[in-house]
Protein backbone atom coordinates (compact mmCIF):
# COMPACT_ATOMS: atom_id res chain seq x y z
CA UNK A 1 0.00 0.00 0.00
CA UNK A 2 3.11 2.06 0.98
CA UNK A 3 4.57 1.81 -2.72
CA UNK A 4 1.19 2.22 -4.01
CA UNK A 5 0.46 6.00 -2.72
CA UNK A 6 4.49 6.76 -3.42
CA UNK A 7 4.22 5.77 -6.86
CA UNK A 8 0.26 7.46 -7.45
CA UNK A 9 2.20 10.79 -5.49
CA UNK A 10 4.83 10.55 -8.15
CA UNK A 11 2.51 10.21 -11.45
CA UNK A 12 1.03 13.19 -9.90
CA UNK A 13 4.18 14.99 -9.57
CA UNK A 14 5.76 14.68 -13.26
CA UNK A 15 2.47 15.74 -14.57
CA UNK A 16 0.87 18.66 -12.13
CA UNK A 17 3.04 21.31 -13.70
CA UNK A 18 1.35 20.41 -17.63
CA UNK A 19 -2.10 19.07 -16.06
CA UNK A 20 -2.27 22.33 -14.29
CA UNK A 21 -1.22 24.33 -17.32
CA UNK A 22 -3.66 22.72 -19.09
CA UNK A 23 -7.04 23.46 -16.87
CA UNK A 24 -5.94 27.27 -16.69
CA UNK A 25 -5.61 27.33 -20.37
CA UNK A 26 -9.07 26.24 -20.50
CA UNK A 27 -10.52 28.26 -18.07
CA UNK A 28 -9.47 31.50 -19.22
CA UNK A 29 -10.14 30.33 -22.82
CA UNK A 30 -13.97 29.84 -21.51
CA UNK A 31 -13.77 32.95 -19.39
CA UNK A 32 -12.96 35.20 -22.20
CA UNK A 33 -15.54 33.74 -24.24
CA UNK A 34 -17.95 35.13 -22.23
CA UNK A 35 -16.54 38.09 -22.02
CA UNK A 36 -15.85 38.38 -25.71
CA UNK A 37 -19.92 37.28 -26.17
CA UNK A 38 -21.29 40.00 -24.25
CA UNK A 39 -18.85 43.20 -25.90
CA UNK A 40 -20.09 41.48 -28.80
CA UNK A 41 -23.61 41.99 -28.11
CA UNK A 42 -23.72 45.14 -27.13
CA UNK A 43 -21.56 46.16 -30.19
CA UNK A 44 -24.18 44.67 -32.35
CA UNK A 45 -26.63 46.58 -30.47
CA UNK A 46 -24.72 49.79 -30.92
CA UNK A 47 -24.03 49.52 -33.83
CA UNK A 48 -27.80 48.38 -35.40
CA UNK A 49 -29.06 50.91 -33.31
CA UNK A 50 -26.96 53.46 -35.78
CA UNK A 51 -27.46 52.19 -38.96
CA UNK A 52 -31.33 51.51 -38.49
CA UNK A 53 -31.76 54.92 -36.69
CA UNK A 54 -33.74 52.98 -33.78
CA UNK A 55 -33.94 53.00 -30.31
CA UNK A 56 -31.95 50.63 -28.09
CA UNK A 57 -34.84 48.73 -27.10
CA UNK A 58 -35.96 48.76 -30.67
CA UNK A 59 -32.73 47.21 -31.53
CA UNK A 60 -32.85 44.82 -28.86
CA UNK A 61 -36.19 43.55 -29.95
CA UNK A 62 -34.60 43.01 -33.33
CA UNK A 63 -31.06 41.13 -32.51
CA UNK A 64 -32.85 39.67 -29.63
CA UNK A 65 -31.06 39.66 -25.74
CA UNK A 66 -28.34 37.70 -25.19
CA UNK A 67 -28.45 34.65 -22.37
CA UNK A 68 -25.85 32.72 -20.65
CA UNK A 69 -26.74 29.75 -22.33
CA UNK A 70 -25.52 31.77 -25.34
CA UNK A 71 -22.51 33.47 -24.14
CA UNK A 72 -21.11 29.77 -22.70
CA UNK A 73 -22.21 28.08 -25.93
CA UNK A 74 -18.60 27.80 -26.76
CA UNK A 75 -17.84 25.82 -23.58
CA UNK A 76 -18.99 22.29 -25.02
CA UNK A 77 -16.48 22.35 -27.89
CA UNK A 78 -13.70 23.30 -25.24
CA UNK A 79 -14.86 20.26 -22.62
CA UNK A 80 -14.39 18.31 -26.02
CA UNK A 81 -11.12 19.34 -26.65
CA UNK A 82 -10.00 18.49 -22.43
CA UNK A 83 -11.94 15.32 -23.15
CA UNK A 84 -9.16 14.54 -25.77
CA UNK A 85 -6.49 15.48 -23.45
CA UNK A 86 -7.43 13.34 -21.38
CA UNK A 87 -7.55 10.61 -23.49
CA UNK A 88 -3.93 11.80 -24.47
CA UNK A 89 -2.44 11.76 -21.34
CA UNK A 90 -4.18 8.33 -20.25
CA UNK A 91 -1.52 6.90 -23.38
CA UNK A 92 1.30 9.34 -22.50
CA UNK A 93 1.20 8.74 -18.66
CA UNK A 94 2.57 4.95 -20.13
CA UNK A 95 4.60 5.90 -22.83
CA UNK A 96 6.93 8.96 -21.51
CA UNK A 97 8.30 5.59 -19.39
CA UNK A 98 9.73 4.26 -21.84
CA UNK A 99 11.04 6.66 -24.54
CA UNK A 100 12.19 9.37 -21.74
CA UNK A 101 15.88 9.57 -21.26
CA UNK A 102 15.97 7.95 -18.04
CA UNK A 103 13.89 4.92 -19.11
CA UNK A 104 11.82 5.42 -15.75
CA UNK A 105 9.97 2.16 -16.81
CA UNK A 106 12.75 -0.06 -16.02
CA UNK A 107 12.87 0.89 -12.51
CA UNK A 108 9.29 0.53 -11.60
CA UNK A 109 9.49 -3.14 -12.96
CA UNK A 110 12.14 -3.77 -10.83
CA UNK A 111 10.74 -2.96 -7.62
CA UNK A 112 10.38 -5.10 -4.85
CA UNK A 113 6.69 -6.51 -4.78
CA UNK A 114 3.74 -6.76 -7.18
CA UNK A 115 3.86 -5.20 -10.68
CA UNK A 116 -0.06 -4.57 -10.02
CA UNK A 117 0.40 -1.33 -8.21
CA UNK A 118 2.20 0.59 -11.37
CA UNK A 119 -0.96 -0.23 -12.87
CA UNK A 120 -3.23 1.14 -10.39
CA UNK A 121 -1.10 4.18 -9.25
CA UNK A 122 -1.44 5.32 -12.90
CA UNK A 123 -5.29 4.84 -13.00
CA UNK A 124 -5.53 6.58 -9.61
CA UNK A 125 -4.05 9.43 -11.39
CA UNK A 126 -6.06 9.57 -14.37
CA UNK A 127 -9.31 9.31 -11.72
CA UNK A 128 -7.96 12.36 -9.95
CA UNK A 129 -7.23 14.16 -12.88
CA UNK A 130 -10.96 13.08 -13.96
CA UNK A 131 -12.69 13.94 -10.98
CA UNK A 132 -10.77 17.50 -10.81
CA UNK A 133 -11.50 18.63 -14.30
CA UNK A 134 -15.06 17.87 -13.87
CA UNK A 135 -15.10 19.90 -10.46
CA UNK A 136 -13.29 22.82 -11.99
CA UNK A 137 -15.38 22.76 -14.78
CA UNK A 138 -18.69 23.34 -12.57
CA UNK A 139 -16.46 25.93 -10.75
CA UNK A 140 -15.52 27.57 -13.92
CA UNK A 141 -19.14 27.80 -15.18
CA UNK A 142 -20.52 29.52 -11.92
CA UNK A 143 -17.66 31.73 -12.17
CA UNK A 144 -18.34 32.92 -15.97
CA UNK A 145 -21.79 33.34 -14.26
CA UNK A 146 -21.13 35.92 -12.19
CA UNK A 147 -18.98 37.48 -14.40
CA UNK A 148 -21.25 37.40 -16.99
CA UNK A 149 -24.45 39.03 -14.84
CA UNK A 150 -21.75 41.57 -14.03
CA UNK A 151 -20.48 42.87 -17.23
CA UNK A 152 -24.14 42.95 -19.51
CA UNK A 153 -26.70 45.42 -18.34
CA UNK A 154 -29.96 44.06 -17.47
CA UNK A 155 -31.76 45.38 -20.45
CA UNK A 156 -29.47 43.12 -23.00
CA UNK A 157 -29.98 40.17 -20.44
CA UNK A 158 -32.62 37.76 -21.46
CA UNK A 159 -32.75 35.97 -18.14
CA UNK A 160 -30.74 36.04 -14.93
CA UNK A 161 -30.93 32.39 -14.55
CA UNK A 162 -28.14 29.76 -15.06
CA UNK A 163 -29.09 28.32 -18.31
CA UNK A 164 -26.70 25.80 -19.72
CA UNK A 165 -26.54 23.80 -23.31
CA UNK A 166 -27.97 20.57 -23.65
CA UNK A 167 -24.67 18.78 -23.69
CA UNK A 168 -23.61 20.79 -20.40
CA UNK A 169 -27.03 19.87 -18.79
CA UNK A 170 -26.11 16.19 -19.61
CA UNK A 171 -22.62 16.58 -17.73
CA UNK A 172 -23.75 18.84 -14.93
CA UNK A 173 -27.44 17.42 -13.62
CA UNK A 174 -26.59 18.25 -9.94
CA UNK A 175 -27.43 13.99 -9.79
CA UNK A 176 -24.97 11.92 -7.99
CA UNK A 177 -26.08 9.04 -10.05
CA UNK A 178 -25.04 10.96 -13.01
CA UNK A 179 -22.32 12.40 -12.13
CA UNK A 180 -20.97 8.79 -10.42
CA UNK A 181 -22.08 6.88 -13.99
CA UNK A 182 -20.26 9.60 -15.73
CA UNK A 183 -16.63 9.38 -13.69
CA UNK A 184 -17.10 5.01 -14.23
CA UNK A 185 -17.66 5.35 -18.16
CA UNK A 186 -14.52 7.68 -18.27
CA UNK A 187 -12.49 4.99 -15.89
CA UNK A 188 -13.55 2.83 -18.13
CA UNK A 189 -12.10 4.53 -21.25
CA UNK A 190 -9.39 4.81 -19.34
CA UNK A 191 -8.47 1.15 -18.33
CA UNK A 192 -9.87 0.09 -21.86
CA UNK A 193 -7.32 2.59 -23.60
CA UNK A 194 -4.33 0.90 -20.77
CA UNK A 195 -4.62 -2.24 -21.77
CA UNK A 196 -4.52 -1.31 -25.77
CA UNK A 197 -1.28 0.31 -24.88
CA UNK A 198 0.20 -2.70 -22.69
CA UNK A 199 -1.18 -5.31 -25.64
CA UNK A 200 1.23 -2.97 -27.83
CA UNK A 201 4.46 -2.66 -25.32
CA UNK A 202 3.75 -6.66 -24.91
CA UNK A 203 4.19 -7.37 -28.54
CA UNK A 204 5.47 -4.38 -30.27
CA UNK A 205 5.43 -5.88 -33.63
CA UNK A 206 2.19 -6.63 -36.15
CA UNK A 207 0.97 -9.09 -33.41
CA UNK A 208 0.60 -6.60 -30.69
CA UNK A 209 -1.24 -4.51 -33.40
CA UNK A 210 -3.64 -7.96 -34.53
CA UNK A 211 -4.45 -8.22 -30.69
CA UNK A 212 -5.32 -4.42 -30.68
CA UNK A 213 -7.33 -4.56 -33.33
CA UNK A 214 -9.28 -7.29 -32.21
CA UNK A 215 -10.21 -6.21 -28.66
CA UNK A 216 -11.47 -3.09 -30.45
CA UNK A 217 -13.81 -5.11 -32.76
CA UNK A 218 -14.63 -7.27 -29.95
CA UNK A 219 -15.88 -4.25 -28.02
CA UNK A 220 -18.69 -2.89 -30.70
CA UNK A 221 -19.78 -6.70 -32.00
CA UNK A 222 -20.30 -7.54 -28.03
CA UNK A 223 -22.26 -3.81 -27.47
CA UNK A 224 -23.98 -3.95 -30.51
CA UNK A 225 -24.70 -7.69 -31.01
CA UNK A 226 -26.10 -7.62 -27.40
CA UNK A 227 -28.21 -4.58 -28.02
CA UNK A 228 -29.83 -6.14 -31.28
CA UNK A 229 -30.25 -9.91 -30.23
CA UNK A 230 -32.06 -8.05 -27.36
CA UNK A 231 -34.03 -5.81 -29.05
CA UNK A 232 -34.73 -8.33 -31.68
CA UNK A 233 -36.20 -11.00 -29.11
CA UNK A 234 -38.43 -8.90 -27.31
CA UNK A 235 -38.62 -10.88 -24.45
CA UNK A 236 -37.08 -8.24 -21.78
CA UNK A 237 -38.39 -5.59 -20.31
CA UNK A 238 -36.50 -1.92 -20.50
CA UNK A 239 -35.68 -2.03 -17.22
CA UNK A 240 -34.42 -5.95 -17.52
CA UNK A 241 -32.65 -4.76 -20.89
CA UNK A 242 -30.50 -2.03 -19.24
CA UNK A 243 -29.55 -4.55 -15.92
CA UNK A 244 -27.82 -6.75 -18.84
CA UNK A 245 -26.31 -4.03 -20.37
CA UNK A 246 -24.64 -2.91 -17.37
CA UNK A 247 -23.65 -6.08 -16.03
CA UNK A 248 -22.25 -6.91 -19.72
CA UNK A 249 -20.53 -3.72 -19.61
CA UNK A 250 -19.01 -4.81 -15.66
CA UNK A 251 -17.82 -8.08 -16.54
CA UNK A 252 -16.00 -5.88 -19.41
CA UNK A 253 -14.45 -3.36 -17.23
CA UNK A 254 -13.41 -5.98 -15.25
CA UNK A 255 -12.31 -7.76 -18.05
CA UNK A 256 -9.75 -4.75 -19.58
CA UNK A 257 -8.17 -4.56 -15.79
CA UNK A 258 -7.59 -8.19 -15.57
CA UNK A 259 -5.93 -8.56 -19.05
CA UNK A 260 -3.74 -5.64 -18.03
CA UNK A 261 -2.54 -6.73 -15.01
CA UNK A 262 -2.22 -10.03 -16.75
CA UNK A 263 0.25 -8.29 -19.54
CA UNK A 264 1.96 -6.28 -17.27
CA UNK A 265 2.97 -9.18 -14.76
CA UNK A 266 3.89 -12.00 -17.80
CA UNK A 267 4.50 -10.24 -21.03
CA UNK A 268 6.10 -7.18 -19.98
CA UNK A 269 9.66 -7.37 -19.76
CA UNK A 270 12.93 -5.58 -18.36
Amino acid sequence: MKQYLMLTNEELKRSWKMIVSVILAMASIEILTVVGRVIYEENQVQEYMVYAKLSESEALRSIGKLSFEQASSYFSYIIMIGVVLVILYAIQIWYRDWFGESKYIYRLLLLPGGRAKIFFAKWTSLALVIISFIGLQWVVIQLSYVIFNWLIKDDYRESSSLGLSMTLKQLYTMSLVDLLIFIVLSLFIVSFLFMLVLLERSYRNAKGMLFIVLEVIAVFVIVIGTMYALERSRLFLQQEFVGIMVTIFVLYFVYTIWKSLRLLKWKISV
